[in-house]
């Protein structure tokens, strides 16, 4: 293994084992203003070296150099970026509604144009062609986890939920290094809270170590493993294949996705503990889930609960107001596939990713209107008692685990792939 195929694991040493080491006797700074400060300067840093790091795995040893100094004028872009946000957040706390709507947006009009518009329109495409790279993307590191976040604060800020933030605050959490490539959605007010008073009891020092140690046998070993017999370790190897093949892929997939990520955001959870930092649970034992409702309030939990307050209820309330309370289930059923096609939307650049969010908003629209029916067929108590029949309990459980792991190949592949994949069934 060369120099260069080490690169996907510097982010990792970056964030789990060197900010935390240094984080540690920062944290116990004093007086408050000014470990805070130096925190906030401690994570700046840390952006600046996954900036670097983040596109450096193509780059030619001729190209270093200029290489390292677009990745620090980008680095400064995304922080100024984020700083001028926090001046738009006290202006609409200051002057009301006048800033409000940007505060909200802003995070958001970023996030689309370096996501989705910067791939047709880009400026500063024949800089990085300079060193060799075409997307810019590369550079704003967890823009999209970033964005969400900065908009919970938006909305706890306006609500009195919390005081305005200190800049150094508001740079600590908005860069803070563990949550910021892939989350979890943590709110400002449970790190601020566990920032000024740290609570020992909440983030005990020998679960925290078991959770790191458990997220990254997850992370880096069962995921590995799994990996092997995923649609891209199993049926994209360019021979042909039987449809058991498929049938081994599909679950396989959802597997690998929750060993993957799961097992991330345990570490993040657990160096974040050992730091005395609490973050917010992203997974339940999602795969015990019965119906595809529950499901989602298991997996990926804090996106589930950002799309709920921020998305969902707000639009719900509007239609309701426009169709009025008699139409109550289908201004449900609109709004749960309203939110959840944008949740695909998030998630990546591709029709692939709207198919696979609607389908996600399909699949909560049936369980809504087949739990309608089931209440008003059985009654109450049978009902009630149907919910408690172990055997139904099993099937349910099931059948909500198959469907999402069918749902996936649309976020695992690209239409590319799946003609691939297609090609090698019918081998």
């Amino acid at each position: 293994m060369d120099f260069v195929d080490r690169f996907p694991l510097y982010p990792l040493i970056v964030s789990f084992v060197l900010f935390p080491l240094l984080a540690a006797p920062v944290l116990r700074i004093r007086p408050p203003k000014l470990r805070m400060r130096v925190f906030a300067l401690l994570n700046v840093l840390g952006l600046a070296i996954l900036c670097v790091i983040s596109g450096a795995k193509t780059i030619r040893a001729k190209a270093v150099i200029p290489y390292c100094r677009l990745a620090l004028l980008f680095f400064a872009g995304y922080f100024t970026l984020v700083s001028l946000h926090y001046l738009v957040v006290r202006l609409s706390k200051r002057n009301g509604p006048v800033w409000v709507p940007v505060a909200f947006f802003s995070p958001i009009a970023a996030m689309i144009y370096v996501k989705y518009v910067a791939n047709h329109i880009n400026p500063f495409g024949d800089l990085l062609a300079t060193v060799g790279l075409r997307h810019l993307g590369v550079f704003f590191i967890g823009i999209s986890y970033l964005s969400f976040r900065l908009i919970h604060l938006v909305q706890e800020v306006r609500n009195d939920v919390i005081e305005m933030p200190t800049f150094s605050e508001y740079i600590s959490f908005a860069f803070y290094i563990p949550t910021l490539s892939i989350g979890p959605i943590n709110p400002y007010s449970t790190f601020i809270r566990s920032i000024r008073n740290p609570n020992r009891e909440k983030t005990p020092l020998e679960r925290s170590l078991l959770r790191v140690i458990i997220g990254f046998t997850k992370y880096i070993f069962l995921g590995s493993l799994i990996a092997q017999f995923t649609y891209a370790g199993l049926l994209l190897d360019g021979h042909p294949h039987g449809i058991v093949d498929l049938f081994i892929a599909v679950p396989a997939y959802a597997l690998y996705l929750y060993c993957n990520f799961s097992g991330f955001c345990d570490v993040v959870i657990g160096v974040s503990g050992l730091l005395n930092i609490e973050v917010a649970e992203n997974f339940n034992r999602p795969f015990a889930a019965r119906n595809f409702q529950e499901f989602w309030s298991r997996w990926h939990i804090t996106l589930s609960s950002w799309i709920r307050d921020l998305v969902f209820t707000p639009l719900t309330k509007i239609l309701m107001r426009r169709f009025g309370s008699r139409h109550a289930n289908h201004v449900i059923a609109a709004s749960l596939m309203i939110a959840f096609v944008l949740v695909g939307i998030w998630h990546g650049n591709g029709l692939n990713f709207l198919v696979f969010g609607a389908l996600q908003g399909l699949g909560l629209v049936t369980v809504h209107y087949y739990t309608i029916l089931l209440k008003k067929r059985l009654g109450k108590e049978r009902f009630s008692a149907y919910r408690r029949n172990r055997l139904i309990a099993g099937v349910s459980t099931a059948m909500t685990f198959l469907y999402f792991s069918a749902t996936l190949f649309f976020f695992a592949n690209t239409w590319e792939q799946m003609a691939a994949i297609r090609h090698a069934l019918n081998q």
